[in-house]
């Protein structure tokens, strides 16, 4: 009994029991009740924690926000005001994306002035453990290590090839009335196979991950997200009938994780979420439960209401497509807080911080810049034993992109 924590507070919420399951069960691995009878913790020899404005001697105090007890969502909290238990439940729960926001064309929000750039909440977790086990010697944490997550999002496994009749067609009419015969060229040698598709770098990813075996980096996992959509203006992967299409997802399968990637068509149709997931489903033959939003399209709280209802049990859409960092706080998998109902879910978000359109196309950094901007947030997540999950596509490792995979490689360095 006495490794269970005790924590006071003059008044229970979903919001208090969820913060704190984070901090103490899922972070800390630790046991913890809740009470409101004073007498009852004041008497307790458990270690204990005051969680209140009240001053009790010899005890540890957090000091409790207002907004911390509520079932509203208001728009006057300041993050900066909050004190640290106020600002772990606010940038866990994305508290702030529920309010009004300007969003780009692809109705998102932007990072810019928002994004953390450090993992604040982990790190402050840990410096608090320090501060319990002083107190308290008998305690004990749950062990962390740094971890990487290789991400690779497939919005396309070839740029020529297996696109369908009617396309390639279309492409070729294209090139030709607009008098571009190199490009003619191009396209008419991959889809003989005389060339490589650009698009397929596969062999490159596998390579990666062999070497981490060899390595003996068993922190490091890879996970594919597939888009398997209907075509549209923002979804032009292959057609799923495509058995070639099938057969690249099997293959991958036997030496990576998988998940499904809901296109941008989705967001706004579950209906059509439903459909993509059975797709891969059938394909692999197993039950799909992983995800990422195909554009980082991430709408609170309709996009993991739409998840968690189609059977979704891990998304990895937790990251700003325009700026690198840390936009819940934390590199820890986390399960998220509904905060339109109240209420914590089954749906566990596993949180991203740099992805490599961010870097080249949003923020425009050179590759040596990039480089330097994955060590950086390496080295604040390793100062925290805590998961560096990073996002790619296959389709930016050649061509244009060329160099680019030197910024992916420097994760291992």
């Amino acid at each position: 009994m006495k490794n269970i924590i005790l924590i006071y507070t003059e008044q229970l919420s979903p919001r208090i029991e969820y913060v704190f399951d984070f901090i103490f069960s899922e972070f800390s691995g630790l046991e913890f009740e809740l009470t409101i009878d004073l007498e009852e913790f004041k008497n307790s020899n458990r270690p204990k924690i005051n969680f209140s404005r009240n001053l009790i001697l010899d005890v540890i105090q957090l000091i409790p926000d207002k907004f911390l007890f509520e079932n509203t969502i208001s728009e006057t909290i300041k993050f900066e005001e909050l004190n640290e238990i106020g600002k772990i439940f606010f940038a866990l729960s994305r508290y702030e994306e529920y309010w009004p926001q300007e969003k780009d064309q692809h109705g998102r929000i932007s990072g810019k002035g928002k994004v953390y750039k450090t993992p604040f909440v982990d790190s402050w977790i840990l410096g608090f453990q320090e501060k319990l086990k002083s107190k308290y010697p008998q305690l004990e944490f749950k062990n962390r290590e740094f971890g990487i997550t290789m991400t690779c999002d497939v919005d396309q496994v070839w740029q020529y090839k297996h696109k369908g009749f009617k396309r390639t067609y279309g492409a070729f009419l294209r090139d030709f009335v607009k008098l571009n015969f190199k490009e003619f060229a191009k396209r008419k040698k991959i889809i003989s196979g005389k060339e490589k598709d650009p698009f397929d770098t596969f062999e490159v990813i596998k390579k990666w991950m062999d070497s981490f075996i060899l390595r003996n980096d068993k922190n490091v996992k890879m996970i594919f997200f597939w888009l398997m959509a209907d075509y549209g203006a923002f979804d032009k992967n292959n057609p799923v009938s495509n058995l070639a299409f099938q057969e690249k997802i099997k293959e991958i399968a036997a030496w990576s994780e998988s998940g499904v990637h809901p296109s941008y068509a989705s967001n706004s149709n579950p209906e059509k979420l439903e459909v993509e997931i059975k797709r891969l489903e059938k394909i692999l033959g197993k039950k799909i439960r992983k995800s990422r939003q195909h554009y980082i399209k991430l709408s609170f709280p309709e996009t993991y209401q739409n998840l968690i209802q189609k059977g979704i049990q891990e998304d990895y859409s937790m990251g700003y497509a325009d700026e690198t960092g840390f936009r819940a706080g934390t590199c820890t998998p986390f399960y998220w807080y509904d905060v339109s109902k109240e209420e914590k879910t089954d749906l566990k978000i596993f949180p991203f911080c740099a992805m490599d359109v961010t870097m080249r196309n949003y923020m425009k950094l050179s590759i040596d810049e990039a480089i330097q901007e994955i060590q950086r947030l390496k080295s604040e997540i390793q100062k925290v034993n805590g998961n560096f999950c990073v996002l790619f596509h296959n389709s930016n490792l050649k061509e244009d992109w060329e160099g680019w995979e030197k910024v992916i490689e420097s994760l291992f360095e």
